[in-house]
């Protein structure tokens, strides 16, 4: 977050919970384990509870940032187990993963992603506005068998086999955008930014205004440090698919790493009129933004709009407090 005044211990707590678990905050130690957690369809997992397990009885928790990062340290050599819960969506899982540390890597990398449990249905990252591209294309159906193939597996969290059906399917038709901004955001799932990206290139080449290849390359974008680039990429998404919260939620962020508060703001907003518990983490970063505009009841109202949609959320009761020294700010 950008902070311009830190006049009280209450605006200090509400930014500091903005960046809560940022890696750039995490205190040096002898190993780390760090990395994303990432959504169904590969987008940054915010605000869920990252388990690590360990030696002697070992157990340290930490919550992702807004754009899914994670960073555990100061931990002695040994075996751990790490895995992630959403508390917001019960269904979604993580494998359990196993972490050795050695004595010549201090930093090991592990990115999660979340699955659907099987017997849930799940969503595709189909775009719901059908362009006059997609209603022209003939895909052979060898093609579209193994697009719903790659689709279908990514759903399972069976990547490697997403991967081979979704690259049948676009080397029966090269032209085949979706087929690439899938096989994007299954790179994406498993942490190979650069190799998603160029998928998303690739389709948006084929057709510059589909919406899923175009948020995408938001993504990729912002992890990769380019924050004006993937406010641009997000800014056409999101006119694309206007009816979409995480778009704008995620492109709220992008414009907050770029020293715009303003569209920030109507960029937070529409993301929690079109969703409001999909997209209520915004209410945290609208709050902060409220604060530093000194309008103290409305980052209230926004932190009472937080709870009132996430009264189970990890950060719950850190809300609360900060709330509750807020208030007894304004008395003052």
């Amino acid at each position: 977050m950008i902070v311009q005044t830190l006049k009280s211990p209450a605006v200090r707590s509400l930014i500091w919970l903005c960046l809560l678990s940022s890696p750039l905050l995490a205190q040096a130690g002898a190993y780390s384990i760090f990395g994303v957690v990432r959504m169904p369809d590969g987008s940054p997992a915010s605000r869920v509870t990252v388990t690590l397990r360990g030696p002697s009885g070992l157990t340290r928790q930490i919550l992702t940032d807004d754009v899914g990062r994670y960073e555990i340290s100061e931990l002695p050599r040994g075996r751990y187990s790490v895995d992630a819960v959403n508390p917001e969506v019960p269904s979604q899982v993580t494998e359990r993963a196993e972490v050795d540390t050695g004595r010549f890597q201090t930093r090991i990398s592990l990115n999660l992603f979340f699955r659907q449990r099987s017997e849930e249905t799940t969503e595709t990252l189909a775009s719901p506005v059908i362009s006059s591209k997609e209603a022209s294309q003939r895909v052979p159906k060898a093609a579209e068998k193994a697009f719903d193939e790659g689709v279908k597996a990514g759903s399972s969290q069976k990547l490697d086999k997403a991967i081979a059906a979704l690259s049948k399917a676009i080397q029966l038709y090269p032209d085949y955008f979706q087929a690439l901004a899938e096989r994007g955001h299954v790179r994406l799932a498993m942490g190979k930014s650069v190799e998603a990206g160029e998928d998303f290139t690739r389709a948006l080449k084929i057709n510059p205004v589909y919406g899923p290849a175009l948020r995408g390359a938001g993504i990729c974008k912002f992890e990769q440090g380019h924050h004006a680039d993937a406010v641009k990429d997000l800014e056409s998404a999101s006119s694309v698919e206007p009816n979409l919260a995480k778009t704008f939620l995620l492109l709220g962020i992008a414009y907050l790493s770029t020293d715009r508060p303003e569209a920030a703001q109507s960029a937070l907003s529409r993301a929690v009129t079109l969703d409001p518990k999909g997209s209520v983490r915004a209410r945290i970063h609208l709050a902060n933004l409220a604060l530093k505009q000194n309008q103290l009841q409305e980052a209230i109202a926004q932190l009472d709009a937080y709870l009132a949609d996430a009264a189970n959320a990890p950060d719950a009761d850190k809300v609360r407090a900060l709330r509750t020294q807020l208030q007894q700010e304004g008395k003052q």
